[in-house]
């Protein structure tokens, strides 16, 4: 179920990523969270059916691993959209892992039967200065609708 980039199940997701963040508050040390969201999914769906939607959706994850470090804490938040924990990263630490994050997603297309297909992520990201694991997310999900708004394919900070 687990891997060296821990891309876990939601659940156990939000029980080892409530963990950090305490640990995170009582040390007064840095945390973040990205949510990425697949821009245009739907689209993707519609025009090539489900299975290369899941293709996809497989696709991302596996070029986002080879991004991502050791013991960082990656998993499905729902649909087409991710969410990532960043024990000891500030906010532009965050932002400079977002945006290759989006670099890396572009760059590498899926290679289907149908040809090259391209996807992009939209990247929320959020320092953990709330009081919740919940509000810092609600932040995210904030800074993520307005990279959605900006044009998609970009990384948007929540800025309090």
């Amino acid at each position: 179920m687990m891997n060296l980039h821990k891309f876990i199940i939601v659940e156990l997701f939000f029980q080892q990523c409530n963990q950090a963040y305490s640990e995170a508050r009582e040390s007064s040390s840095a945390f973040t969270v990205i949510l990425m969201d697949i821009d245009h999914f739907k689209n993707v769906n519609d025009t090539y059916g489900h299975a290369i939607g899941d293709q996809l959706l497989v696709h991302v994850v596996k070029v986002c691993q080879s991004v991502l470090k050791k013991g960082e804490l990656f998993a499905r938040y729902g649909g087409e959209e991710f969410v990532l924990a960043l024990k000891d990263s500030t906010l532009l630490e965050g932002q400079a892992l977002a945006d290759l994050l989006c670099n890396s997603v572009e760059s590498q297309p899926l290679m289907t039967a149908e040809g090259a297909i391209r996807a992009t992520i939209s990247c929320g990201v959020a320092e953990g200065t709330q009081e919740t694991l919940y509000q810092l997310l609600n932040n995210a999900d904030k800074a993520l609708y307005a990279a959605k708004q900006a044009g998609r394919n970009r990384v948007h900070a929540y800025l309090e």
